[in-house]
């Protein structure tokens, strides 16, 4: 029989797009189309959380070279919910990728200088999303 937990309950939802061009799309999702998806799904007892990270990457995390850490972390915690939105850029590209991070995600050894907001993409979508590494 399979415990049941109370993350059961929880729907987390990452939003990945560039931050200048996409920003009357996100309003939108943030002020009217996830409010509705709430009440929809508290009648039924679910939780619902969107993860946007214009709001969620501090300086110091940024300085300290955690943005792309913290955003892969935020989208594995929202697997397999993952909205991305494309528009006419492309996203800041970090100058170098601390060592420890394509350690800890290989798929990275081959995507040295994307975007961050690539990256999202790249791993909500594609990478990783196979329980046994078999990408």
């Amino acid at each position: 029989m399979i415990k049941k937990t109370k993350n059961d309950r929880l729907i987390r939802v990452f939003i990945s797009s560039t931050f200048r061009d996409m920003q009357e799309e996100r309003d939108i999702l943030v002020k009217q189309i996830f409010p509705d998806l709430r009440k929809r799904c508290r009648d039924r007892k679910i939780e619902l959380v969107e993860i946007d990270l214009r709001w969620g990457i501090t300086e110091e995390q940024a300085e300290t070279g955690q943005t792309i850490p913290v955003c892969l972390h935020e989208v594995e915690r929202c697997r397999p919910y993952f909205i991305g939105m494309l528009g006419d850029r492309y996203g800041w590209i970090p100058d170098d990728i601390n060592p420890q991070i394509k350690d800890d995600q290989p798929w990275m050894k081959n995507h040295e200088e994307i975007s961050i907001t690539e990256m999202e993409f790249l791993y909500g979508i594609n990478f990783n999303a196979n329980p046994e590494g078999n990408d």
